[in-house]
This record gives structure tokens, C-alpha cells and sequence, in this order.
């Protein structure tokens, strides 16, 4: 797939995101000011309900309303205010890595991100922190979207799901979501679990250098956005901000560069060897035929595990 920024995984990148939480009647009053530091855990916003959603929930609810109904929203970042936004969300730069996802659902949340430990019968039943960010290697289930979801985490990336699964788990069409144009009235009626899956729908492992990065920054903060529209044109993210004591004074952004040339590090995204990474040893001159009976202007690649495959350009993505 095409990424927004050229790959799928960034280790160095200086963003700005907006935080904001999602909610199409809720307003955000800045509790920081332009230029201020803040750290993932601070404070940056507070959401507050409009008079009309408290009495509409409380009567929904048959409590009475509270017209002083908020909460305070954690940065997600280590950085800098350089602005806000007119419904009162907060701008933050960062030192960051980001990992784009292919699909997901879900508003933005921040939590510490969470290895899950897959169990079996001679091990624990792993507790599930709540309020974290899961990272799941493999693909989801139905089951462990709704253990998580019990659990009070706030978000799962996974490598992939069944449609079936994660429809049932949503309670929607996901094609429909993914063509709607009123994204916030839609993520109101999601469950309250945000989704990233790098590698989309079907039963694929998570590539190893996404894998690679989430490891190295497991128990951080995490900045993790599940919205995907294909109207807009939004992806899935997940931020993380580095750490200040990796970044010294010859710290340098990443630039990405989608060009496949010889030499560059790939992964296939699609076909018999998808997710197989490797370096790209040779252009053919010519299109190949493959088993299929397609005809696509090729490359030779050295996979990692030392073997060589013959893939179409369209299937292979540049990674570094």
C-alpha cells in the first residue's frame, strides 16, 4: 500500500499533531499556552460536554444533568505547544516515531504501550493493564478484542484481523465507515476501543522491523489514532515521542524515500511471500509471468532468510 508519508515505519521524524480526543459536540478549553514543554502524561485540554449532550445523556441515562461534566486530556507527546485549534484542541511538536497502519477504527487515545503475552495452559492468564495500549504481534479475534476491551484498555495494534471479526466486533459495515464523510458522529457510535492494524484484513504476522520499534518502545507513552477514511484520506498512526536522551545534537529526521532502486530494503506487501523482507538485488529488463498468468515489470529480491525471490514492483514497499 501507498503510505502518507513514503513508509510504514518512521524511526526519526519531527511532527505536529493536534490532540484531540474525538466528540463532535464537546469543545476544548487549552490548559497549556503557546511555546510551553509538555511531557506525555501532563494535562494539555479539557473537554466539555455542551449543555445539550449532558441533558440529552442524562435523560438517555435517567440521571439527572451535570452542566459541569468534563475531563482532563494528557498530552500523548513530549514536546511543544505551537498552536491550537478553533474547537480548543492543542498543536504539540515532537522528536517522534511513528508507525502508520493500514486500517483501523476508533478515536485518539494515548496510553503505555503493552506487550500482550500470548497464554497457554501451563502459563498465567496475562493481567491487562487498563488505560494501556495493547500490541498484539499476530492477528486479532473476536474474543480478544472483547477480553481488551473489558480489560479498560484503550487501544490494540495488531497485525491483522478477519472482516468478520472485527465487523462483528464494531457492529458495522467497515467498508461503509471507511466512505463516510461525518467521521465524528461515526466514531461516537464505535466501541470504546481504538484499532490499528498494520498489515489490514486477513491473518498476517506484524512485519519484524514494526515489530522491532514497538519492542524497543514498550512501557512509553503512546499517541495512537485509529481513524481511516477513505473520502479523506486518513490513516492510522501511532506516535511515540523519543526519548530525550536519544536525541543528541546530530539527531536528524528521517526522509523518506519510496524510490525502489538496487540495494534498498523492501518488504512485500502482498502475493505468497507477504511480509518477507529483503534487499533488492536485481531489476528485471523485461515483465515476468507469474503462476497467476500475470505479466508485471519485476525485481529480484535477497530475502533475509538468505533465499531469492522474483516479485511485481506493484507488491514490494521500500522501508529504508
Amino acid at each position: 500500500m501507498v503510505y502518507p508519508a513514503g513508509w510504514s515505519v518512521l524511526p526519526r521524524l519531527i511532527v505536529k499533531r493536534e490532540r484531540w480526543p474525538g466528540g463532535y459536540r464537546v469543545r476544548g478549553v487549552p490548559l497549556v499556552y503557546r511555546g510551553q514543554e509538555v511531557v506525555p502524561d501532563q494535562p494539555v485540554l479539557r473537554l466539555t460536554a455542551s449543555s445539550r449532550k449532558i441533558e440529552q445523556e442524562g435523560r438517555a441515562q435517567g440521571t439527572p444533568s451535570s452542566p459541569g461534566l468534563s475531563s482532563d486530556i494528557p498530552a500523548g507527546l513530549h514536546g511543544r505547544v505551537v498552536g491550537f485549534t478553533s474547537r480548543g484542541g492543542v498543536v504539540i511538536e515532537s522528536h517522534a516515531a511513528v508507525i502508520q497502519g493500514a486500517l483501523g477504527a476508533g478515536k485518539q487515545v494515548a496510553g503505555v504501550l503493552t506487550m500482550w503475552q500470548p497464554h497457554n495452559q501451563y502459563a498465567y492468564v496475562q493481567a491487562i493493564p487498563p488505560g494501556a495500549i495493547l500490541i498484539v504481534p499476530g492477528p486479532l479475534t473476536f474474543s480478544l478484542l472483547h477480553q481488551a476491551l473489558n480489560s479498560g484498555v484503550v487501544g490494540v495494534i495488531a497485525s491483522s484481523v478477519a472482516l468478520r471479526d472485527l465487523e462483528g466486533f464494531l457492529r458495522a459495515d467497515y467498508l461503509h465507515l471507511l466512505k463516510l464523510t461525518a467521521l465524528e458522529q461515526a466514531l461516537e457510535q464505535l466501541p470504546p476501543l481504538t484499532l490499528m492494524l498494520t498489515e489490514g484484513i486477513g491473518s498476517s504476522n506484524m512485519p519484524v522491523h514494526t515489530m522491532n520499534l514497538l519492542t524497543h518502545y514498550q512501557g512509553s507513552i503512546g499517541l495512537l489514532s485509529g481513524t481511516t477514511s477513505l473520502t479523506h484520506n486518513y490513516f492510522p498512526e501511532l506516535v511515540i515521542s523519543i526519548p530525550l536522551a536519544e536525541i543528541d545534537k546530530e539527531w536528524q529526521a528521517v526522509r523518506p524515500d519510496s524510490t525502489l532502486a538496487l540495494g534498498a530494503q523492501v518488504r512485500v506487501c502482498g502475493g505468497a511471500r507477504n511480509g518477507a523482507v529483503g534487499m533488492i538485488d536485481y531489476f528485471y529488463s523485461y515483465e515476468q509471468v507469474f503462476a497467476s498468468g500475470l505479466r508485471a515489470r519485476a525485481a529480484r529480491l535477497r530475502l533475509d532468510d538468505g533465499s531469492f525471490s522474483t516479485v511485481p514492483l506493484t507488491l514490494i514497499e521500500r522501508i529504508c
